[in-house]
């Protein structure tokens, strides 16, 4: 890579002509480098001493202009991990990694930065002042991590492949390249093709005169790259089979912790582009199925003719929003859906509803929704111009409500949000969850302890700015700003192992927690841990209920692929009840010696408070036989009165009457001591 890879710290970097001389007609986003994201939009500005074509791009700017997003789309990115860059940590989801693969010898360690390289050039942040732009900003990224650095085996990429399609994936995003063709990974595709998926691939970087695999399987869409002068890469692969080709040669895009590189050999950026196109055409068009849409952005395509080299043509972004069709009624959801509600209070959400092919008729707009055991009945949405409130009913903790949006195009048509109505429903599901103890390690908090046991143990744990190498992460879970976790012999030498754990154990134990009168309990935390060698460890994490006098097994962790999150719930341990509680981690290399290190990050402490709340008449803390006993004066007797306070402990469904529904809910509550 030596000679193809250029850095860009935070916002430093040469910018080779302002982004106010990018284009007059349109809105320029006000990301400083985006002069240099030729592929993005071209003026003909010079690219590593080559002037480039004007026009040769992918017709970004116009495309933002037209893009209307209705619905938030998931790409997956199964590959090498991908990093919490501040482009895009708010929209990464909590994705997977692929372990235990006996094919996949490489050490698991730190993940290659490629994989957040692509992220960049898919889901950038656009318009906020800072470093590149992607293609969607409006996507969701769902990393699928399937080894560390370099090749990693066919098995475990569909592995990958499979996981993300059973994960709700729209787009699945594949930039590796092999040359076997394993029956798995062929069945993978099928999968997703067969499920409605679309997965993206790279033609291959060795110029050769056939594709790479997954991109050369049936179901697959192969992506050639491009130069700024509509050009085939020299280093792309060529052939029958190529689908589509997009910029691919001195790419700028997002590097690991939070800077920028250029990369010469750009091959999967290609892919990226497109996967970021066929998300915005899913959010533009949400009648599209996945498969439909990158149908859309073959027939779109500007045609740079041998279509060994090209495919269909070059990706114009412009031009694919253009031909997706236009739903009848579209959907602008103002923030997120809501998929968890506080329990026994209404949830509002605000969406816009605009014209789409037709116009909106007007009082049309309705919510439909069911709780548990209900048939969908609908609701009329306060209107303000075109944004709508809308209100979902209260529900019990730990129940689920489903709903759907409707509305009326002049021309006849219904359109729903999301597209399959009452067949596919959101669904909301109600928690009394509050929060008891959080630390994400940035600043130092008082109570946590490290101790060292055993003969000569290395490697004790301390909360500190990680370093990377195959051993230990090289950035913290914490989205946006974060630096610091608490790590196992931080890496102060020149090679892994020079501060790992050896002996031990070494131990991190929380501060106590304060959980008195709680219902139950959750423990969640980001974890990371390596160990490789002859003598592979394990991670014990463990709980205390009495201030570390005795402890109990809540996990066994090992290996990890990465940054992993974790929970446990003490209402799932029998027999555990406390007024405080404590965690430690332990870890230790005994016997054999291995390469050993841990990282714990995103600690934080929650009060479930499911089945606490409704029923308890007496303020007991506790649904039993004496407030059974008190139900039918609030059903039948002298306190039925509709709205009365005193039995509003009994009003499960909140329609200011006890009334038979609440019975059944009652006896569902209901525990006896």
């Amino acid at each position: 890579m030596a000679g193809s890879l250029r850095l860009r710290c935070g916002l430093i970097g040469v910018v080779l002509t302002t982004a106010a001389t990018l284009g007059a007609e349109l809105s320029v986003p006000d990301d400083p480098l985006l002069a240099e994201q030729w592929g993005l939009h071209n003026v003909g500005q010079e690219v590593a001493g080559i002037a480039g074509t004007p026009g040769a791009d992918v017709a970004a700017l116009k495309a933002w202009a037209d893009y209307y997003p209705t619905r938030p789309v998931t790409v997956a990115i199964v590959g090498t991990g991908v990093d919490p860059h501040p482009e895009f940590a708010d929209r990464l989801l909590e994705g997977y990694a692929i372990v235990g693969d006996p094919y996949n010898s490489l050490d698991i360690g730190v993940s290659d930065p490629l994989g957040t390289y692509v992220a960049g050039v898919v889901a950038a942040s656009r318009g906020n002042a800072v470093g590149i732009a992607g293609v969607d900003d409006t996507v969701r990224l769902l990393p699928v991590r399937v080894f560390a650095e370099g090749t990693g085996s066919e098995i475990a990429v569909a592995a990958g492949i499979v996981w993300a399609v059973d994960n709700d994936a729209d787009v699945v995003l594949v930039p590796l390249q092999y040359y076997g063709g394993s029956q798995a990974l062929q069945d993978a595709v099928a999968y997703a093709y067969a499920q409605g998926v679309l997965v993206i691939a790279p033609t291959g970087k060795q110029g050769y005169s056939s594709l790479a695999y997954p991109a050369a399987f049936d179901g697959c869409l192969a992506i050639a790259a491009t130069t700024n002068r509509d050009e085939r890469a020299d280093f792309s692969n060529y052939g029958v089979g190529v689908d589509l080709a997009a910029p691919g040669w001195n790419v700028l895009s997002t590097w690991r912790p939070d800077t920028y590189a250029s990369l010469e050999v750009a091959w999967n950026s290609a892919a990226a582009m497109v996967a970021g196109a066929a998300a915005m055409v899913l959010s533009h068009s949400p009648g599209l199925s996945p498969i439909e849409a990158g149908q859309v952005l073959l027939d779109s395509a500007d045609d740079l003719g041998d279509p060994s080299f090209f495919g269909h043509g070059r990706l114009n972004i412009a031009a694919a929003l253009t031909l997706a069709p236009a739903p009848a009624v579209r959907f602008e959801h103002v923030g997120a859906v809501p998929s968890t509600i506080e329990a026994d209070t209404p949830a509002i959400f605000f969406v816009r509803v605009s014209d789409g092919s037709q116009a909106v008729v007007l009082g049309s707009v309705r919510l439909w929704y069911r709780t548990p055991g209900g048939a969908f009945r609908a609701r009329v949405p306060a209107a303000a111009g075109g944004m709508y409130t809308v209100e979902l009913p209260p529900v019990l903790c730990d129940e689920v409500v489903e709903f759907y949006l409707a509305a009326a195009g002049d021309g006849g048509t219904t359109v729903f949000d999301p597209p399959g109505g009452s067949a596919e429903p959101y669904t909301a599901h109600a928690a009394e969850r509050v929060l008891l103890f959080a630390d994400d390690f940035e600043t130092a908090q008082p109570g946590w302890t490290a101790v060292a046991e055993g003969v000569n143990p290395t490697g004790l744990w301390e909360r500190a700015v990680p370093v990377g190498t195959t051993a230990q992460p090289g950035f913290d879970r914490t989205p946006n700003a974060g630096t610091s976790c608490y790590i196992t012999g931080q890496h102060h030498g020149g090679h892994d192992g020079t501060n790992d754990v050896d002996g031990g154990p070494v131990r991190l134990l929380s501060p106590p927690v304060a959980i008195a009168g709680e219902y139950d309990i959750e423990v969640r935390y980001a974890q990371w841990f390596h160990s490789s060698g002859d003598d592979v460890d394990e991670m014990v994490v463990e709980f205390s209920c009495d201030n570390g006098v005795s402890w109990q097994v809540a996990d066994v962790v090992e290996p990890t692929a990465g940054w992993e999150f974790h929970s446990f719930r003490l209402g799932d341990l029998p027999g555990v009840t406390s007024d405080e509680l404590r965690v430690r981690w332990s870890v230790a290399d005994a016997g054999d010696p291995s390469l050993t290190e841990a990282a714990i990050d995103e600690f934080a402490v929650w009060a479930i408070r499911c089945g606490s709340l409704k029923g308890d008449f007496d303020g007991d803390g506790d649904v039993d036989l004496d407030d059974c006993a008190a139900f039918p004066e609030c059903l039948v007797g002298p306190l039925e009165t509709p709205g009365n306070q005193a039995c509003a402990a009994f009003d499960y469904d909140n329609d200011g009457d006890v009334d038979l529904p609440d019975t059944a809910k009652l006896q569902r509550s209901f525990d006896v001591p």
